[in-house]
Protein backbone atom coordinates (compact mmCIF):
# COMPACT_ATOMS: atom_id res chain seq x y z
CA UNK A 1 0.00 0.00 0.00
CA UNK A 2 1.32 3.44 -0.89
CA UNK A 3 2.41 5.46 2.16
CA UNK A 4 0.76 8.45 0.52
CA UNK A 5 -2.80 7.09 1.00
CA UNK A 6 -3.02 7.57 4.78
CA UNK A 7 -1.63 11.06 4.37
CA UNK A 8 -4.21 12.00 1.73
CA UNK A 9 -6.88 10.45 3.93
CA UNK A 10 -5.65 12.58 6.80
CA UNK A 11 -5.89 15.71 4.66
CA UNK A 12 -9.42 14.73 3.58
CA UNK A 13 -10.36 14.08 7.16
CA UNK A 14 -8.83 17.31 8.38
CA UNK A 15 -10.18 19.51 5.60
CA UNK A 16 -13.49 17.82 4.79
CA UNK A 17 -14.35 15.63 7.74
CA UNK A 18 -14.06 18.24 10.43
CA UNK A 19 -15.67 21.23 8.77
CA UNK A 20 -16.71 22.59 12.10
CA UNK A 21 -13.09 22.64 13.32
CA UNK A 22 -11.94 24.32 10.13
CA UNK A 23 -14.57 26.99 10.50
CA UNK A 24 -13.74 27.65 14.13
CA UNK A 25 -9.93 27.56 13.82
CA UNK A 26 -8.77 27.17 10.18
CA UNK A 27 -5.15 28.12 10.84
CA UNK A 28 -4.72 25.36 13.43
CA UNK A 29 -5.87 22.85 10.85
CA UNK A 30 -3.60 24.42 8.22
CA UNK A 31 -0.59 24.07 10.53
CA UNK A 32 -1.30 20.37 11.00
CA UNK A 33 -1.49 19.92 7.23
CA UNK A 34 1.78 21.83 6.89
CA UNK A 35 3.47 19.60 9.47
CA UNK A 36 2.57 16.53 7.42
CA UNK A 37 3.72 18.28 4.24
CA UNK A 38 7.13 18.99 5.74
CA UNK A 39 7.53 15.31 6.67
CA UNK A 40 6.69 14.33 3.10
CA UNK A 41 8.82 16.94 1.31
CA UNK A 42 11.96 14.85 0.74
CA UNK A 43 10.25 11.65 -0.40
CA UNK A 44 7.21 13.02 -2.27
CA UNK A 45 7.89 16.68 -3.14
CA UNK A 46 4.95 17.21 -5.49
CA UNK A 47 2.45 15.72 -3.05
CA UNK A 48 4.03 17.81 -0.31
CA UNK A 49 3.60 20.96 -2.40
CA UNK A 50 -0.08 20.12 -2.89
CA UNK A 51 -0.43 19.83 0.86
CA UNK A 52 1.42 23.14 1.39
CA UNK A 53 -0.95 24.78 -1.11
CA UNK A 54 -3.93 23.34 0.75
CA UNK A 55 -2.59 24.69 4.02
CA UNK A 56 -1.97 28.10 2.47
CA UNK A 57 -5.47 28.20 0.95
CA UNK A 58 -6.87 27.37 4.39
CA UNK A 59 -4.82 30.01 6.21
CA UNK A 60 -3.12 32.62 4.01
CA UNK A 61 -2.56 34.83 7.05
CA UNK A 62 0.07 32.56 8.59
CA UNK A 63 3.52 33.88 7.61
CA UNK A 64 5.28 30.55 8.23
CA UNK A 65 2.88 28.59 6.01
CA UNK A 66 3.28 31.07 3.15
CA UNK A 67 7.04 31.23 3.55
CA UNK A 68 7.38 27.43 3.57
CA UNK A 69 5.16 27.06 0.51
CA UNK A 70 7.45 29.41 -1.39
CA UNK A 71 10.48 27.46 -0.16
CA UNK A 72 9.02 24.14 -1.33
CA UNK A 73 8.18 25.60 -4.74
CA UNK A 74 11.66 27.06 -5.13
CA UNK A 75 13.27 23.78 -4.10
CA UNK A 76 11.21 22.04 -6.80
CA UNK A 77 12.51 24.47 -9.43
CA UNK A 78 9.22 26.38 -9.71
CA UNK A 79 10.90 29.71 -9.02
CA UNK A 80 8.32 31.96 -10.67
CA UNK A 81 5.58 30.50 -8.50
CA UNK A 82 7.79 30.78 -5.44
CA UNK A 83 8.36 34.44 -6.22
CA UNK A 84 4.61 35.04 -6.57
CA UNK A 85 3.91 33.44 -3.18
CA UNK A 86 6.70 35.33 -1.45
CA UNK A 87 5.46 38.60 -2.97
CA UNK A 88 2.08 37.96 -1.32
CA UNK A 89 3.73 37.07 1.99
CA UNK A 90 5.94 40.17 1.79
CA UNK A 91 2.90 42.37 1.12
CA UNK A 92 1.12 40.95 4.16
CA UNK A 93 4.21 40.76 6.41
CA UNK A 94 6.70 43.45 5.28
CA UNK A 95 8.92 42.91 8.32
CA UNK A 96 9.50 39.17 7.85
CA UNK A 97 13.21 39.25 7.00
CA UNK A 98 13.47 35.64 5.78
CA UNK A 99 10.78 36.31 3.20
CA UNK A 100 12.50 39.53 2.14
CA UNK A 101 15.82 37.69 1.78
CA UNK A 102 14.38 34.89 -0.34
CA UNK A 103 12.26 37.25 -2.45
CA UNK A 104 15.32 39.42 -3.09
CA UNK A 105 17.27 36.35 -4.22
CA UNK A 106 14.61 35.06 -6.63
CA UNK A 107 14.38 38.58 -8.06
CA UNK A 108 18.12 38.37 -8.67
CA UNK A 109 17.79 34.90 -10.18
CA UNK A 110 15.09 36.22 -12.50
CA UNK A 111 17.33 39.07 -13.67
CA UNK A 112 15.62 41.95 -11.84
CA UNK A 113 18.79 43.38 -10.30
CA UNK A 114 17.22 46.72 -9.40
CA UNK A 115 14.42 45.16 -7.34
CA UNK A 116 16.79 42.59 -5.84
CA UNK A 117 19.08 45.40 -4.68
CA UNK A 118 16.22 47.42 -3.19
CA UNK A 119 14.74 44.45 -1.32
CA UNK A 120 18.13 43.30 -0.03
CA UNK A 121 18.91 46.82 1.20
CA UNK A 122 15.54 47.00 2.95
CA UNK A 123 16.03 43.62 4.57
CA UNK A 124 19.57 44.45 5.71
CA UNK A 125 18.31 47.63 7.36
CA UNK A 126 15.85 45.50 9.33
CA UNK A 127 18.44 42.81 10.16
CA UNK A 128 22.02 44.17 10.03
CA UNK A 129 24.73 41.58 9.58
CA UNK A 130 22.61 39.19 7.50
CA UNK A 131 25.07 37.64 5.03
CA UNK A 132 22.35 36.33 2.72
CA UNK A 133 20.96 39.83 2.19
CA UNK A 134 24.47 41.29 1.83
CA UNK A 135 25.27 38.65 -0.79
CA UNK A 136 22.21 39.50 -2.88
CA UNK A 137 22.76 43.26 -2.58
CA UNK A 138 26.40 43.07 -3.66
CA UNK A 139 25.88 40.65 -6.52
CA UNK A 140 23.00 42.75 -7.86
CA UNK A 141 25.33 45.77 -7.80
CA UNK A 142 28.10 43.78 -9.49
CA UNK A 143 25.84 42.61 -12.29
CA UNK A 144 24.66 46.19 -12.83
CA UNK A 145 28.28 47.38 -13.03
CA UNK A 146 28.07 49.52 -9.86
CA UNK A 147 31.46 48.40 -8.57
CA UNK A 148 32.51 51.44 -6.57
CA UNK A 149 29.11 51.62 -4.87
CA UNK A 150 29.49 47.95 -3.89
CA UNK A 151 33.04 48.46 -2.61
CA UNK A 152 32.08 51.56 -0.62
CA UNK A 153 29.17 49.76 1.04
CA UNK A 154 31.31 46.79 2.08
CA UNK A 155 33.96 49.06 3.60
CA UNK A 156 31.35 51.07 5.50
CA UNK A 157 29.79 47.88 6.85
CA UNK A 158 33.19 46.60 7.98
CA UNK A 159 33.85 49.89 9.78
CA UNK A 160 30.39 49.79 11.39
CA UNK A 161 31.04 46.25 12.62
CA UNK A 162 34.21 47.40 14.36
CA UNK A 163 32.44 50.35 15.95
CA UNK A 164 29.09 48.67 16.65
CA UNK A 165 29.53 44.88 16.75
CA UNK A 166 26.60 43.03 15.23
CA UNK A 167 25.42 45.91 13.06
CA UNK A 168 27.86 45.56 10.18
CA UNK A 169 29.74 42.84 8.32
CA UNK A 170 32.79 40.73 9.13
CA UNK A 171 34.44 37.43 8.23
CA UNK A 172 36.37 35.77 5.42
CA UNK A 173 33.43 35.85 3.04
CA UNK A 174 33.03 39.61 3.45
CA UNK A 175 36.76 40.09 2.94
CA UNK A 176 36.52 38.10 -0.30
CA UNK A 177 33.66 40.33 -1.50
CA UNK A 178 35.72 43.43 -0.72
CA UNK A 179 38.67 42.05 -2.70
CA UNK A 180 36.35 41.25 -5.61
CA UNK A 181 34.88 44.76 -5.59
CA UNK A 182 38.32 46.38 -5.35
CA UNK A 183 39.50 44.27 -8.29
CA UNK A 184 36.53 45.35 -10.40
CA UNK A 185 37.16 49.01 -9.53
CA UNK A 186 40.83 48.81 -10.52
CA UNK A 187 40.04 46.88 -13.71
CA UNK A 188 37.74 49.74 -14.70
CA UNK A 189 40.74 52.11 -14.47
CA UNK A 190 43.00 49.74 -16.41
CA UNK A 191 40.40 49.52 -19.15
CA UNK A 192 40.43 53.29 -19.44
CA UNK A 193 44.23 53.21 -19.61
CA UNK A 194 44.25 50.54 -22.34
CA UNK A 195 41.74 52.59 -24.31
CA UNK A 196 44.00 55.65 -24.25
CA UNK A 197 42.41 57.69 -21.45
CA UNK A 198 44.56 60.71 -20.57
CA UNK A 199 46.83 60.09 -17.62
CA UNK A 200 45.75 63.29 -15.85
CA UNK A 201 42.18 62.00 -15.55
CA UNK A 202 43.34 58.56 -14.44
CA UNK A 203 45.74 60.01 -11.89
CA UNK A 204 42.97 62.16 -10.46
CA UNK A 205 40.64 59.16 -10.19
CA UNK A 206 43.14 56.86 -8.50
CA UNK A 207 44.33 59.63 -6.15
CA UNK A 208 40.75 60.16 -4.99
CA UNK A 209 40.38 56.43 -4.34
CA UNK A 210 43.63 56.25 -2.34
CA UNK A 211 42.62 59.33 -0.34
CA UNK A 212 39.10 58.02 0.37
CA UNK A 213 40.20 54.44 1.12
CA UNK A 214 43.79 54.69 2.41
CA UNK A 215 43.79 51.15 3.75
CA UNK A 216 43.07 49.49 0.38
CA UNK A 217 46.34 47.98 -0.86
CA UNK A 218 44.84 47.26 -4.29
CA UNK A 219 44.31 50.98 -4.94
CA UNK A 220 47.81 51.94 -3.79
CA UNK A 221 49.32 49.20 -5.95
CA UNK A 222 47.26 50.24 -8.97
CA UNK A 223 48.37 53.87 -8.55
CA UNK A 224 52.04 52.82 -8.70
CA UNK A 225 51.46 50.40 -11.59
CA UNK A 226 49.55 52.96 -13.66
CA UNK A 227 52.30 55.54 -13.29
CA UNK A 228 54.96 52.97 -14.19
CA UNK A 229 52.99 51.76 -17.20
CA UNK A 230 52.59 55.35 -18.39
CA UNK A 231 56.33 56.07 -18.19
CA UNK A 232 57.78 52.68 -19.17
CA UNK A 233 56.51 50.84 -22.30
CA UNK A 234 58.06 47.61 -20.95
CA UNK A 235 56.17 47.76 -17.66
CA UNK A 236 53.66 45.10 -16.74
CA UNK A 237 50.03 45.84 -17.61
CA UNK A 238 47.52 43.49 -15.95
CA UNK A 239 45.80 41.12 -18.31
CA UNK A 240 42.14 42.15 -18.93
CA UNK A 241 39.71 40.39 -16.64
CA UNK A 242 36.06 39.50 -17.16
CA UNK A 243 33.56 41.88 -15.57
CA UNK A 244 30.20 40.78 -14.12
CA UNK A 245 28.09 43.34 -15.99
CA UNK A 246 29.40 41.86 -19.25
CA UNK A 247 29.90 38.17 -18.58
CA UNK A 248 27.62 37.06 -15.74
CA UNK A 249 24.46 35.29 -16.85
CA UNK A 250 21.52 37.67 -16.71
CA UNK A 251 19.46 35.09 -14.82
CA UNK A 252 20.24 32.29 -12.42
CA UNK A 253 22.77 31.79 -9.64
CA UNK A 254 26.05 33.25 -10.86
CA UNK A 255 27.74 32.37 -7.58
CA UNK A 256 27.58 28.59 -7.92
CA UNK A 257 30.91 27.42 -6.51
CA UNK A 258 30.19 23.70 -6.53
CA UNK A 259 33.08 23.17 -8.95
CA UNK A 260 35.55 25.00 -6.70
CA UNK A 261 37.87 22.62 -4.86
CA UNK A 262 39.37 25.11 -2.39
CA UNK A 263 37.41 24.21 0.74
CA UNK A 264 37.31 20.53 -0.11
CA UNK A 265 41.10 20.40 -0.27
CA UNK A 266 41.55 22.57 2.82
CA UNK A 267 39.22 20.29 4.77
CA UNK A 268 41.19 17.16 3.92
CA UNK A 269 42.72 15.73 7.11
CA UNK A 270 46.45 15.21 7.22
CA UNK A 271 47.66 11.78 6.19
CA UNK A 272 49.13 9.81 9.11
CA UNK A 273 52.85 10.50 9.48
CA UNK A 274 53.71 6.82 9.10
CA UNK A 275 52.15 6.86 5.63
CA UNK A 276 54.44 9.65 4.44
CA UNK A 277 57.69 8.91 2.64
CA UNK A 278 60.94 10.54 3.69
CA UNK A 279 62.38 9.63 0.27
CA UNK A 280 59.68 11.43 -1.78
CA UNK A 281 60.60 14.80 -3.31
CA UNK A 282 58.59 17.27 -5.40
CA UNK A 283 58.95 20.60 -7.16
CA UNK A 284 55.60 22.28 -7.86
CA UNK A 285 55.48 25.55 -9.83
CA UNK A 286 52.75 27.71 -11.33
CA UNK A 287 52.84 31.09 -13.07
CA UNK A 288 49.71 33.16 -13.63
CA UNK A 289 51.38 36.58 -13.67
CA UNK A 290 54.09 36.96 -16.28
CA UNK A 291 56.02 40.20 -16.35
CA UNK A 292 56.15 40.73 -20.11
CA UNK A 293 53.75 38.29 -21.73
CA UNK A 294 50.12 37.28 -21.56
CA UNK A 295 49.26 35.41 -18.39
CA UNK A 296 48.30 31.76 -18.06
CA UNK A 297 45.11 32.10 -16.00
CA UNK A 298 44.77 30.16 -12.73
CA UNK A 299 48.21 28.52 -12.91
CA UNK A 300 49.15 29.72 -9.42
CA UNK A 301 45.91 28.20 -8.07
CA UNK A 302 46.67 24.99 -9.94
CA UNK A 303 50.09 24.69 -8.32
CA UNK A 304 48.93 25.70 -4.85
CA UNK A 305 46.03 23.23 -4.83
CA UNK A 306 48.20 20.42 -6.18
CA UNK A 307 50.95 21.03 -3.61
CA UNK A 308 48.40 21.26 -0.79
CA UNK A 309 46.81 17.95 -1.73
CA UNK A 310 50.18 16.22 -2.16
CA UNK A 311 51.29 17.29 1.31
CA UNK A 312 47.97 16.85 3.13
CA UNK A 313 46.76 13.53 1.75
CA UNK A 314 49.75 12.44 -0.29
CA UNK A 315 53.06 10.79 0.48
CA UNK A 316 55.04 14.05 0.43
CA UNK A 317 56.17 15.75 3.65
CA UNK A 318 55.20 19.42 3.83
CA UNK A 319 58.57 21.14 4.06
CA UNK A 320 61.07 22.65 1.63
CA UNK A 321 63.35 19.63 2.05
CA UNK A 322 60.74 17.38 0.46
CA UNK A 323 58.15 19.44 -1.47
CA UNK A 324 58.95 22.88 -2.85
CA UNK A 325 56.19 25.23 -4.02
CA UNK A 326 56.88 28.24 -6.25
CA UNK A 327 54.23 30.56 -7.71
CA UNK A 328 54.33 33.66 -9.91
CA UNK A 329 57.40 35.88 -9.35
CA UNK A 330 59.08 33.15 -7.28
CA UNK A 331 59.31 31.09 -10.48
CA UNK A 332 62.33 32.87 -11.92
CA UNK A 333 64.67 31.01 -14.24
CA UNK A 334 67.53 30.62 -11.78
CA UNK A 335 65.33 29.43 -8.90
CA UNK A 336 63.39 26.93 -11.01
CA UNK A 337 66.60 25.56 -12.53
CA UNK A 338 68.13 25.17 -9.06
CA UNK A 339 64.99 23.44 -7.79
CA UNK A 340 65.12 20.96 -10.65
CA UNK A 341 68.81 20.32 -10.10
CA UNK A 342 68.00 19.69 -6.42
CA UNK A 343 65.30 17.22 -7.46
CA UNK A 344 67.69 15.43 -9.80
CA UNK A 345 70.31 15.27 -7.06
CA UNK A 346 67.85 13.51 -4.74
CA UNK A 347 67.53 10.78 -7.36
CA UNK A 348 71.30 10.54 -7.79
CA UNK A 349 71.72 10.14 -4.03
CA UNK A 350 68.92 7.59 -3.59
CA UNK A 351 67.87 5.27 -6.41
CA UNK A 352 64.67 4.40 -4.51
CA UNK A 353 63.53 8.00 -4.16
CA UNK A 354 60.20 9.09 -5.67
CA UNK A 355 60.57 12.28 -7.72
CA UNK A 356 57.79 14.53 -9.01
CA UNK A 357 57.84 17.75 -11.05
CA UNK A 358 54.65 19.71 -11.73
CA UNK A 359 54.42 22.89 -13.79
CA UNK A 360 51.42 25.00 -14.75
CA UNK A 361 51.97 28.03 -16.96
CA UNK A 362 53.15 29.01 -20.41
CA UNK A 363 55.40 27.05 -22.74
CA UNK A 364 57.04 27.82 -26.05
CA UNK A 365 58.04 25.61 -28.96
CA UNK A 366 61.28 26.36 -30.77
CA UNK A 367 60.68 23.61 -33.34
CA UNK A 368 63.47 21.44 -31.93
CA UNK A 369 62.72 21.81 -28.25
CA UNK A 370 59.94 22.90 -25.90
CA UNK A 371 60.45 25.40 -23.11
CA UNK A 372 58.74 26.08 -19.81
CA UNK A 373 58.64 29.84 -19.30
CA UNK A 374 59.51 31.44 -15.93
CA UNK A 375 57.70 34.60 -14.82
CA UNK A 376 60.35 37.14 -15.89
CA UNK A 377 61.33 35.66 -19.27
CA UNK A 378 61.83 38.43 -21.88
CA UNK A 379 60.03 38.11 -25.21
CA UNK A 380 63.32 38.68 -27.01
CA UNK A 381 65.00 35.71 -25.29
CA UNK A 382 62.72 32.71 -25.53
CA UNK A 383 65.51 30.16 -25.42
CA UNK A 384 67.09 27.55 -23.16
CA UNK A 385 69.29 30.18 -21.51
CA UNK A 386 66.25 32.00 -20.15
CA UNK A 387 63.69 29.17 -19.79
CA UNK A 388 63.63 25.49 -18.82
CA UNK A 389 64.44 23.18 -21.70
CA UNK A 390 62.37 20.01 -21.66
CA UNK A 391 65.05 18.26 -23.71
CA UNK A 392 67.54 19.03 -20.94
CA UNK A 393 65.12 17.89 -18.25
CA UNK A 394 64.26 14.72 -20.15
CA UNK A 395 67.90 13.81 -20.52
CA UNK A 396 68.73 14.47 -16.87
CA UNK A 397 65.80 12.46 -15.55
CA UNK A 398 66.27 9.58 -17.98
CA UNK A 399 69.79 9.00 -16.71
CA UNK A 400 68.53 8.39 -13.20
CA UNK A 401 68.09 4.79 -12.02
CA UNK A 402 64.92 5.69 -10.09
CA UNK A 403 61.74 3.80 -11.02
CA UNK A 404 59.36 6.45 -9.68
CA UNK A 405 59.89 9.67 -11.61
CA UNK A 406 56.87 11.70 -12.71
CA UNK A 407 56.43 14.93 -14.68
CA UNK A 408 53.02 16.63 -14.88
CA UNK A 409 52.60 19.58 -17.24
CA UNK A 410 49.50 21.75 -17.46
CA UNK A 411 51.03 24.00 -20.07
CA UNK A 412 49.95 26.05 -23.05
CA UNK A 413 52.63 25.59 -25.71
CA UNK A 414 51.59 28.66 -27.78
CA UNK A 415 49.67 26.51 -30.22
CA UNK A 416 46.56 28.70 -30.27
CA UNK A 417 46.13 32.47 -30.59
CA UNK A 418 44.79 32.58 -27.03
CA UNK A 419 48.09 31.21 -25.75
CA UNK A 420 50.44 33.16 -28.00
CA UNK A 421 53.59 34.41 -26.31
CA UNK A 422 54.56 36.63 -29.22
CA UNK A 423 52.15 39.48 -29.98
CA UNK A 424 50.02 38.65 -33.00
CA UNK A 425 51.43 35.14 -33.46
CA UNK A 426 49.95 31.81 -32.54
CA UNK A 427 53.25 29.94 -32.64
CA UNK A 428 53.55 26.26 -33.45
CA UNK A 429 52.59 23.14 -31.63
CA UNK A 430 55.12 21.72 -29.22
CA UNK A 431 56.81 18.49 -30.32
CA UNK A 432 54.97 15.61 -28.68
CA UNK A 433 58.10 13.53 -28.31
CA UNK A 434 59.67 15.87 -25.76
CA UNK A 435 59.64 14.27 -22.32
CA UNK A 436 57.46 11.48 -23.65
CA UNK A 437 60.13 8.98 -24.66
CA UNK A 438 62.25 6.63 -22.63
CA UNK A 439 62.01 5.15 -19.17
CA UNK A 440 61.85 5.68 -16.27
CA UNK A 441 60.00 8.98 -16.60
CA UNK A 442 56.20 8.91 -16.49
CA UNK A 443 54.60 11.98 -18.01
CA UNK A 444 51.11 13.40 -18.22
CA UNK A 445 50.89 16.36 -20.54
CA UNK A 446 47.93 18.59 -21.32
CA UNK A 447 47.93 18.82 -25.10
CA UNK A 448 44.88 21.08 -25.26
CA UNK A 449 47.01 24.17 -25.29
CA UNK A 450 46.24 24.70 -21.62
CA UNK A 451 42.43 24.54 -21.59
CA UNK A 452 40.78 26.30 -18.66
CA UNK A 453 37.89 25.20 -16.48
CA UNK A 454 36.22 28.54 -15.72
CA UNK A 455 33.69 27.47 -13.04
CA UNK A 456 36.50 26.00 -10.94
CA UNK A 457 39.02 28.77 -11.76
CA UNK A 458 41.58 26.12 -12.64
CA UNK A 459 43.30 24.60 -15.62
CA UNK A 460 41.07 21.81 -16.95
CA UNK A 461 43.88 19.25 -16.81
CA UNK A 462 44.73 20.08 -13.19
CA UNK A 463 41.10 20.22 -12.10
CA UNK A 464 40.49 16.66 -13.31
CA UNK A 465 43.85 15.67 -11.83
CA UNK A 466 42.80 16.96 -8.40
CA UNK A 467 39.35 15.40 -8.66
CA UNK A 468 41.00 12.08 -9.41
CA UNK A 469 43.34 12.42 -6.44
CA UNK A 470 40.41 13.28 -4.18
CA UNK A 471 38.91 9.86 -4.89
CA UNK A 472 37.38 9.82 -8.36
CA UNK A 473 40.31 7.78 -9.70
CA UNK A 474 40.46 5.22 -6.89
CA UNK A 475 40.09 1.80 -8.54
CA UNK A 476 39.52 3.41 -11.95
CA UNK A 477 38.33 2.14 -14.34
CA UNK A 478 37.36 -1.33 -13.07
CA UNK A 479 39.82 -2.09 -10.31
CA UNK A 480 39.10 -2.55 -6.62
CA UNK A 481 39.07 0.60 -4.48
CA UNK A 482 41.76 0.48 -1.81
CA UNK A 483 41.65 4.08 -0.56
CA UNK A 484 44.78 5.05 -2.51
CA UNK A 485 45.09 6.74 -5.91
CA UNK A 486 48.17 5.72 -7.85
CA UNK A 487 49.37 7.15 -11.15
CA UNK A 488 48.11 4.26 -13.25
CA UNK A 489 44.58 4.85 -11.94
CA UNK A 490 44.97 8.61 -12.23
CA UNK A 491 46.11 8.52 -15.86
CA UNK A 492 43.22 6.25 -16.80
CA UNK A 493 40.81 8.62 -15.09
CA UNK A 494 42.29 11.64 -16.88
CA UNK A 495 41.98 10.01 -20.29
CA UNK A 496 38.26 9.57 -19.80
CA UNK A 497 37.70 12.92 -18.08
CA UNK A 498 39.45 14.90 -20.80
CA UNK A 499 38.21 12.80 -23.73
CA UNK A 500 35.62 15.39 -24.79
CA UNK A 501 38.32 18.01 -25.35
CA UNK A 502 41.21 15.96 -26.65
CA UNK A 503 41.65 14.42 -30.12
CA UNK A 504 41.10 10.64 -30.35
CA UNK A 505 44.81 9.90 -30.02
CA UNK A 506 46.14 8.83 -26.60
CA UNK A 507 45.99 12.05 -24.57
CA UNK A 508 48.56 10.95 -22.00
CA UNK A 509 51.70 9.44 -23.45
CA UNK A 510 53.24 7.88 -20.40
CA UNK A 511 55.28 5.09 -18.95
CA UNK A 512 53.17 2.99 -16.56
CA UNK A 513 54.04 3.43 -12.90
CA UNK A 514 52.33 2.50 -9.67
CA UNK A 515 53.57 5.46 -7.63
CA UNK A 516 50.91 6.35 -5.06
CA UNK A 517 50.02 10.03 -4.87
CA UNK A 518 47.20 10.31 -2.38
CA UNK A 519 45.04 8.45 0.09
CA UNK A 520 41.32 9.08 -0.30
CA UNK A 521 39.75 7.08 2.51
CA UNK A 522 39.77 7.49 6.28
CA UNK A 523 42.71 6.62 8.49
CA UNK A 524 43.38 2.94 9.07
Amino acid sequence: MSPLIPFLFLIAWLVGGVAEAVQSNPCAVAREIETKAIALLDSKPEEAIQAFESAYATCATDVVIGYNLGLALHQAGRKKQAMEIWEKVYEAFPNHVKTIANLAWVKFESGDDRKAHLLASEGFAKQPGNLSLAHTKLFALFRRGNYLEAYDWIVRMQVREREEPGLGLKGDRVELWREMAAGFVTETLWRQFRQGEKMDALRQAINLLVKEYPGEAAFVRTKDQLLLAYTDPEAEIPFPRAMPHETWAKTGDVDDQSAMLDQRILNQPLLASWQKRSDAYAVVAGVSHYKRIRARHFADRDATHFHRLLTRRGIFIDDADHARLRVNNAVDHQTLRQDLEWLIKQGQNNSNAALLFYFSGLGFSTGQDALLLPAQVPLTNLDADHAISLSWLQGALSRLPNKEVVVLLDVCFNQTPECAVRPGQGGTSAPRSVLLQGKPVAVAADKLGGALHGPAQQGAFTWHLLKGMLGDADGFPVGKKDGWVDLAELFAHLKVSLARNIPPADPLLSVPTSMRLTRTGGEQ
